[in-house]
């Protein structure tokens, strides 16, 4: 029974969503064998407000520059810690600009 979460910001039309849906579980299939009533696509929208990458708001005017840094800004607090959170510098993988990260 796979599983395809997609993450994204919402501004996909429903028929977006829909071609999105049907072209995963089309690529599941043929990848996996799965039959089409066992495979399940869901899509998961997060404001803008509320994801971050390289510690920086989907909302924030610079974010498209500001979220591919790979260190801590000077002006930013360490919190103590002297470094930016592991994973936290290089962003999510592939969630750039509102493009989904995808797990199955």
């Amino acid at each position: 029974m796979p599983i395809v979460n997609v993450t994204t910001w919402p501004n996909q039309s429903d028929e977006k969503c829909r071609e999105l849906v049907e072209e995963l579980t089309l690529t599941v299939n043929r990848v996996t064998g799965a039959p089409f009533d066992k495979i399940t696509v869901y899509i998961q929208e997060i404001a803008q407000n509320r994801w971050g990458e390289g510690g920086v708001l989907g909302t924030d005017p610079g974010f498209a520059e500001l979220s591919r840094r790979r260190t801590r800004p000077a002006a930013a607090p360490d919190h103590g810690t002297g470094t930016v959170a592991p994973g936290a510098a290089a962003g999510a993988a592939g969630a750039g600009a509102g493009a989904g990260a995808v797990s199955a």
